[in-house]
């Protein structure tokens, strides 16, 4: 798949040297950037995970660990059904990523721990900011 975007806006900067505005996407994320460009949407959402062996049958993006996640570009992810799933090791990254990724305004935003007894709704489909239990 040639994943070329023809339509961004050029650059400024060299390769060493991005320009300032430069946010790198994660693992799957250009990808996905051009399925929506093409207008695709991802039928079953999309899964946000640290770890390489999560959500594998799904449309998923991957983070890896050292990365910060201002310096990530997630625009594609806009008005998308999102679930942040990790384990109890990645649990102290969810907070920053979830506030990053809220910024694009995702249309629902969900918490996956799949090691940990609660798991939480970030956004509902209402558009509403919340942190509600949605398990036990």
């Amino acid at each position: 798949m040639d994943t070329t975007n023809n339509k961004a806006a050029p650059l400024r900067g060299t390769a060493s040297t991005p320009h300032a505005n430069y946010k790198r996407f994660p693992a799957y994320g250009k990808q996905l950037m051009d399925q929506r460009l093409a207008g695709q949407v991802p039928r079953n959402g999309v899964y946000v995970v640290f770890d390489w062996k999560h959500a594998r049958a799904f449309t998923r993006i991957v983070l890896a660990d050292n990365v910060l996640f201002g310096d990530i570009e997630f625009r594609f992810l806009a008005g998308l059904d999102l679930t942040i799933a990790y384990r109890s090791a990645h649990a102290s990254l969810v907070p920053a990523l979830a506030r990053e990724v809220l910024k694009v305004n995702p249309r629902i935003l969900n918490e996956f721990a799949i090691d940990l007894p609660q798991n939480f709704i970030l956004k509902n489909i209402a558009g509403e900011s919340c942190y509600e239990r949605s398990g036990a």
